[in-house]
């Protein structure tokens, strides 16, 4: 496997190790600690995908730009139901509380989901690139 691939494909797997520590301490956090996580974790988050959008447009990738068109369906879709919990977040009523709580497990179980996608699709993708490098070297 190239060694790009496999520096990644490690990155990513820190990534998941952190993600993993991060939630685990958090329930042992006070509310301003978690407050502060989360912010860390958006600041982190919008890093990458500034990352993602600048290396599409260098390297012109014809595969990625399905991902960033499937991100930005993702993300409008993500923004709608937390819009719909910010509305609700305010509502000190314990049905409503619970309702919001219920709708943010929701969305975290459907990112896990989407992350699951997307790491299937990642494995599939550097199979291929490996293929496609063999193909390639046994016809020099």
């Amino acid at each position: 496997m190239g060694e790009k691939l496999s520096e990644d494909l490690q990155e990513l797997s820190d990534q998941v190790a952190d993600t993993k520590n991060t939630v685990a301490a958090a329930g042992q956090k006070s509310k301003e600690k978690v407050e502060a996580s989360i912010k860390k974790s958006k600041e982190a988050a919008k890093a990458r995908q500034e990352s993602f959008k600048t290396n599409i447009k260098q390297t012109h990738a014809t595969g990625a730009c399905h991902w960033e068109e499937l991100q930005e369906i993702y993300n409008q879709k993500i923004q709608q139901i937390k819009n719909k919990r910010e509305t609700e977040k305010e509502a000190r009523d314990v049905k409503k509380a619970m309702k919001r709580a219920d709708d943010a497990e929701d969305y975290a179980e459907a990112a896990i989901m989407f992350a699951s996608l997307a790491i299937d699709e990642a494995e599939i993708a550097i199979l291929e690139a490996i293929d496609a490098r063999a193909y390639a070297e046994m016809l020099e």
